[in-house]
C-alpha cells in the first residue's frame, strides 16, 4: 500500500470520518483500514491528526465566542425590549453554566487531592 493512501486514511479519520468513509477516500478496503489501526504508529498518527483538528476548531470557536460576546453586548443595548431580554437571558444562562463547571472543577480537584493523600498513607 502506498503511503499516500495511508495518509489519506489518517486525514479522513483525523477529521472524524467513519472507517467506511475513510477507506473510500483513501481507495482501500475497510478491512485494510482496520488492519492499519492495529498498528501503533498508524493509530498514533490518527490521534495526532485528531488532536490537531480539535486544536484548530478550538481556536476558531474561541475567536467566534469573542465575536458572539460583542454581538450580545450590542443586543443588550437594543431599543427592542424583547431583544434585550433574550440577549440578557443568553448571557445569564451561559454565565450560570460556566460557574457550575468551575464549581465542578474545584470539587474534582479536592477529590483528586484527597485520593492522592490517601494513596500516600
Amino acid at each position: 500500500m502506498s503511503e499516500t493512501r495511508k495518509q489519506r486514511a489518517i486525514e479522513a479519520l483525523g477529521y472524524g470520518l467513519s472507517i467506511t468513509d475513510a477507506s473510500k477516500q483513501s481507495g482501500v478496503n475497510s478491512k485494510t483500514v482496520y488492519r492499519w489501526l492495529d498498528d501503533e504508529g498508524f493509530k498514533n498518527s490518527v490521534l495526532e491528526r485528531q488532536s490537531q483538528v480539535l486544536e484548530r476548531v478550538s481556536r476558531r470557536l474561541s475567536a467566534l465566542s469573542l465575536q458572539s460576546l460583542e454581538v450580545l453586548s450590542e443586543l443588550m443595548s437594543s431599543d427592542n425590549e424583547n431583544i434585550r431580554l433574550k440577549a440578557s437571558s443568553a448571557v445569564l444562562s451561559r454565565f450560570t453554566e460556566i460557574l457550575e463547571m468551575l464549581r465542578l472543577e474545584k470539587r474534582i480537584e479536592v477529590l483528586e487531592r484527597q485520593v492522592s493523600d490517601k494513596k500516600r498513607l
